[in-house]
């Protein structure tokens, strides 16, 4: 046990056995973890020098922001349509939608895209899409990716890039939900 852990302990009073001073504590039943233990085999495990991971340089990194709602803008996307599977993302938002969400964010009106309903799945979409354009143009960014965020919409976007949600359940998220 390391001098701080054993110190902690002697401060509040514990002894060797477990119990706080005079108390009458009940043994704790059988199959239950000991603490004390588990802070041995911690401290212990800290005082046998373990070999480094190895670190990359802040240079060898990524991280990936994603934006959230009150981004949209009528035209957003159209510089991202000859990557490959930016159409296959808006047509697969088509199915889960149920209307053309790549019409409603080339051609609007800026109107309907601002409605939260649309906002959002417009902004998640086109966040991904940049993703595709990014891993076409500079794949090492997105291999060497260390976290990826966003904020409202933004979140289930980097949910999404980091394999943690699929595709199907971000952009189905109802608006309330991104709030």
């Amino acid at each position: 046990m390391s001098v701080r852990v054993a110190r902690a302990v002697r401060a509040w009073g514990w002894g060797t056995s477990g119990r706080r001073g005079a108390s009458n504590f009940r043994l704790p039943p059988l199959g239950t973890v000991d603490v004390a233990e588990l802070l041995r085999d911690a401290t212990a495990a800290e005082e046998v020098p373990q070999e480094a991971a190895a670190r990359r340089q802040p240079g060898q990194c990524s991280v990936l922001l994603f934006p959230g709602q009150g981004s949209q803008v009528v035209g957003m996307g159209r510089g991202l349509l000859r990557y490959p599977r930016v159409r296959e993302l808006y047509a697969a938002a088509r199915r889960v939608l149920g209307y053309d969400l790549l019409e409603l964010s080339l051609h609007g009106p800026q109107e309907d895209l601002d409605r939260t309903a649309h906002c959002q799945p417009a902004v998640f979409v086109a966040s991904l899409a940049a993703v595709e354009k990014l891993h076409h143009l500079q794949p090492a960014v997105i291999e060497n990716c260390v976290a990826a965020a966003g904020f409202s919409v933004g979140e289930f976007a980097a949910l999404v890039f980091a394999g943690a949600m699929e595709f199907s359940e971000g952009s189905a998220v109802s608006p309330e939900e991104f709030l």
